[in-house]
């Protein structure tokens, strides 16, 4: 028996030991996935890749430091946070990686709009726009993803890598502090969401530099309209009324189905006034999130896009021509954006930069479009839809 305890206590020993000795699981990281979402479906991977330290390392033309890197931490400056650029200088020393871009453009690259995440493996992540990624200020310098520095060689030794470093090699761009991302570097070259500040209220340049990146996440413009394959959700009604609506919930006749406005593939949701004094109309009601990052919140919402692609026409082809309204839910009435006076099919389009929470109640954006001319008992009034769509463009924050 004394035996037997002695074991035990013995093997509870080394179990204590074991795990004071043994280190943590490093979050290092050696390769990196390139993710692209669907624009109306965040939760669907268009295109992907995934590409080790290695083959980033044949694969591209890569950077070389040519220099330590330097990012400028918080001056803790009352007067002027921005300021004292010399001071907080945070030495990174010198590191091989590849540049950020190579990487986005492995899943058809950005376009104006789009943002990406630069997720690390214990969670940290900071989002970019694509000015950032593609055509960035000298002033900012390129994004790149750093697998070595010259203190310990590649990942896994690397212990801080993949690691995102913003700095612009001074052969290509010919700036003379270009290793040398300072608080005013940041505060010129990048929209004010995503600059990051320590503890919420210190500029800090170094905030920026992700350590263990695993995860680079492309997010388009999130597109609202009736494809089946969206996360998106919208209801359409028709199909006449007798003046400019007061209230958002007329016309309220609902679409029986939506599969015809769900593509935008000559397929048209048809209707005609019956009743004189009326006009064809098609109304949408669109929901976004604005409690979540997909939409919102509304603060964070930069534009508004409306799309329809349809015809508006009349008997009497001197009333031919379509309006389109979007709700104004302070005014409480509709605001016109565009119109045609053509009774053929055609697109009208319209953004929305500016106000945008009077178009936005309890997270619903309601789209009209009107045929410009009433039924006067002789010539009707009508409306075909084939597409629509309500696209949002927001950001999150560093």
């Amino acid at each position: 028996m004394k035996k037997m305890m002695k074991t035990v206590l013995i093997a509870t020993l080394l179990l204590i030991v074991g795990g004071i000795l043994v280190a943590p699981v490093s979050a290092v990281t050696t390769e990196v996935t390139t993710i692209k979402y669907a624009a109306n479906n965040y939760s669907y991977a268009e295109s992907s890749a995934t590409r080790t330290w290695t083959q980033m390392q044949s694969s591209f033309t890569n950077v070389d430091s040519k220099g330590p890197v330097y990012m400028q931490g918080p001056t803790f400056n009352t007067s002027d946070p921005y300021g004292d650029a010399g001071e907080n200088m945070i030495l990174y020393y010198e590191h091989n990686g590849t540049y950020v871009r190579n990487l986005t453009d492995l899943v058809g690259g950005m376009s104006a709009g789009d943002e990406i995440a630069v997720k690390a493996s214990d969670g940290m992540t900071r989002y970019f726009n694509h000015t950032n990624v593609y055509t960035p200020m000298d002033r900012q310098g390129q994004m790149v993803l750093a697998w070595w520095d010259n203190q310990s060689g590649a990942v896994p030794t690397y212990s801080e890598g993949i690691r995102l470093f913003i700095y612009t090699p001074p052969a290509s761009y010919g700036v003379s502090d270009s290793l040398n991302l300072t608080l005013r570097d940041m505060f010129y070259s990048m929209a004010p969401w995503y600059r990051y500040n320590y503890s919420g209220i210190w500029p800090s340049a170094k905030g920026l530099s992700v350590k263990y990146v695993n995860q680079l996440k492309i997010y388009p413009p999130h597109r609202h309209d009736f494809n089946t394959t969206g996360d998106t959700t919208g209801w359409a009604f028709g199909n006449q009324t007798s003046v400019l609506p007061t209230t958002p919930d007329d016309p309220s006749i609902a679409f029986t189905s939506t599969s015809a406005i769900a593509d935008d593939d000559g397929t048209f949701q048809s209707d005609v006034t019956t009743t004189e004094g009326n006009y064809a109309a098609h109304r949408f009601n669109f929901s976004i999130d604005t409690s979540t990052t997909k939409d919102g919140p509304i603060a964070d919402i930069e534009q508004l896009n409306v799309t329809w692609n349809g015809r508006g026409w009349y008997d009497d082809t001197a009333g031919n021509g379509t309006d389109l309204y979007i709700y104004n839910f302070n005014t409480g009435s509709y605001s016109a954006l565009v119109d045609t006076t053509s009774g053929t099919e055609g697109y009208l389009m319209s953004d929305i930069t500016s106000g945008i929470s009077n178009y936005v109640n309890s997270g619903n954006v309601t789209v009209l479009v009107k045929q410009k001319s009433e039924d006067d008992g002789t010539y009707h009034s009508h409306i075909a839809t084939d597409y629509v769509k309500l696209v949002v463009t927001h950001h999150h924050h560093n």
